[in-house]
């Protein structure tokens, strides 16, 4: 019998790749979607979705309930999160309360195993209301009874992220300069959203991630400024750098908020640049023989796709539906 898994924010970033990475490895999908500015639907006969606002208690949702039926569910991987706001009580909602939903959900349909897709912003000793939310998530599900695996990644990169199409407007904003802020100095760590997806994959087939916590990125660490050197050599260009002061930065980040859908980047972004992102991702190679691509390939694979089309990929765009590779 094929196994069943249910994926939420399944038509987002990383969602999109984890249903795909599913169904490459056999496993029917249970998709939790939800309204997003750039939704990516998977077409595939094992793939069924559901609309879920899992800030609401899930149990009540009649769709997702009929769509289970009598079906074993074999984990639940939560990769639902709110992005972008200020606002303390709605990522609350999301990023903690939307974690109790599901657990709720897996106990009422005896499910044992639960994946959570943390942030890299728990580590850090600076954190805004995304950060301080998607804690609490976590600490919910650690102080349950479940076997779960929590992931905290760093800098998710891939064609589609709005972290690297941010870094890259901001790079070829202005023709012979690029703004840093702060100094550049501080480290980035990115993981590749494919080894990612398989990651996520390899820990639900895998006794050995049951209540396992991983750091999870890819196979070099580097400063920012040598980041944005790596990317002007993909593209063949020259630049020289600009510093902004760090609280000019946080200021003009709280306005984006303010006024823009996607934000160019928002103040807790600028927190999460000015301390540095190093993980360890020891225990992830020992228990699922982790193998992350090598930065240079993922950033050339990543570039080659976006080329100098980054606004597109930072704006509202109409809903893709897909064929899985």
């Amino acid at each position: 019998m094929i196994e069943k898994v249910i994926v939420t924010g399944a038509n987002g970033y990383l969602g999109s790749y984890v249903v795909r990475e599913f169904l490459r490895q056999g496993f029917s999908v249970l998709a939790l979607k939800f309204p997003h500015y750039a939704s990516v639907i998977v077409d595939h006969p094992d793939v069924q979705y559901i609309e879920a606002d899992i800030s609401a208690p899930i149990l009540d949702n009649v769709p997702l309930q009929e769509a289970i039926g009598k079906s074993e569910i074999k984990a639940v991987v939560n990769i639902a999160a709110l992005l972008g706001s200020s606002d303390y009580e709605a990522n609350f909602r999301v990023n903690t309360e939307g974690v109790k939903h599901l657990i709720e959900l897996a106990a009422q349909l005896g499910v044992r195993r639960f994946v959570q897709i943390s942030s890299v912003v728990v580590m850090k000793s600076i954190k805004g209301p995304y950060g301080i939310t998607k804690q609490k998530g976590q600490e919910l599900l650690m102080a349950s009874d479940l076997d779960y695996t929590v992931f905290i990644p760093a800098m998710i990169m891939g064609p589609e992220s709005l972290g690297l199409n941010r870094v890259l407007k901001n790079v070829f904003r202005f023709p012979f300069f690029v703004p840093l802020i702060g100094t550049g100095k501080e480290t980035q760590h990115p993981i590749y959203v494919k080894d990612f997806a398989r990651a996520i994959v390899a820990s639900v087939k895998s006794e050995k991630s049951a209540r396992k916590v991983y750091q999870i990125a890819g196979d070099t660490v580097l400063s920012f400024r040598n980041f944005i050197r790596m990317i002007l050599q993909v593209y063949g260009k020259r630049r020289i750098f600009v510093f902004v002061p760090a609280f000019i930065a946080s200021l003009m980040g709280m306005l984006f908020q303010k006024i823009q859908k996607v934000p160019l980047f928002t103040a807790e972004h600028v927190k999460g640049i000015l301390q540095d992102s190093r993980l360890d991702t020891t225990e992830l190679v020992n228990d699922l023989g982790f193998r992350p691509t090598p930065l240079k390939q993922a950033l050339e694979e990543s570039l080659g796709i976006i080329q100098t089309n980054w606004n597109y990929y930072l704006g509202p765009r109409d809903e893709k539906v897909i064929r899985p590779d």
